[in-house]
């Protein structure tokens, strides 16, 4: 007999399912992590462990959340994020895990919002958030599309002349799939010889990081959100929703903007 009982919570069950996989990623060893593990965390008993485990448990308070967030060193917004729905597992790990290097020099990052600028005017995008596919359907031999049985999250490749990014079909277009399908983008724009002449290709990985920044944050449009945003909440927050970005990308890329100005 199915537990109608179990799931009632989804949310809290994602939320058990980081916390057990920050604890694989923190012991980095051969013993493995049990659930009483996850729910040592908050001093649960076996059974509150798999009420929770199986989202018949709510776990959503303050104290719970800061709670987690000592025992596991993560920035609590991440935990609220999950709690609330707003983050999948996988977006949360990516979040967890950083995105890598984004340092490149003053003349390296205007070469690149250069790059990304003329992409965006010919793609004539006005609206947010940007789906990225619009950017593919300007650049000459270059397609994106979801894949049917793929397993592998994102697949490059070149076929028949043409660059071709894949995702699994179905799967969830979250905050860090689109960042790493633009990232893929970027990559192949970097293979343009005037950016292969004018780039050290050993920096390529943050360059790609730095593009798929510009190009899914263009900095007019980012201006026009930044000057409409409710002065009275919190501003990333806000941001987050119109781009369709994680935390953490904002906070990049809104420093960077700061910084520059565009």
């Amino acid at each position: 007999m199915i537990n109608v009982e179990n799931n009632r919570f989804p949310h809290s069950a994602e939320l058990f399912k980081f916390c057990k996989e920050i604890l694989n990623i923190k012991k980095n060893s051969a013993e493995k992590v049990t659930d009483q593990d996850v729910g040592a965390l908050l001093g649960f008993d076996p059974a509150d462990c798999t009420h929770w485990k199986y989202g018949r448990k709510n776990i959503k308070s303050i104290q719970n959340i800061n709670q987690l967030a000592k025992a596991l060193e993560v920035d609590p917004r991440n935990l609220i994020d999950i709690s609330l729905g707003k983050n999948v597992l996988f977006d949360a790990l990516i979040e967890y895990q950083g995105y890598g290097d984004f340092q490149c020099t003053s003349s390296e990052r205007e070469l690149l919002l250069q790059e990304a600028n003329k992409l965006i005017e010919l793609s004539n995008i006005k609206a947010l958030p940007i789906f990225i596919p619009e950017f593919a359907n300007v650049i000459e031999n270059v397609e994106m599309r979801a894949q049917e049985n793929q397993k592998d999250l994102i697949l490059s490749r070149v076929e028949q002349g043409k660059n071709l990014i894949t995702w699994p079909k179905g799967e969830r277009f979250g905050t860090a799939l689109r960042f790493l399908l633009a990232k893929e983008l970027a990559q192949v724009m970097l293979n343009k010889d005037s950016l292969k002449s004018a780039l050290p290709q050993q920096k390529n990985a943050i360059f790609a990081n730095r593009l798929a920044l510009f190009l899914l944050m263009p900095s007019y449009l980012l201006q026009i959100a930044f000057s409409q945003c409710d002065p009275a909440r919190d501003t990333v927050e806000q941001l987050m929703t119109l781009f369709w970005m994680s935390r953490t990308l904002i906070n990049i890329r809104l420093k960077d903007f700061l910084m520059y100005r565009n």
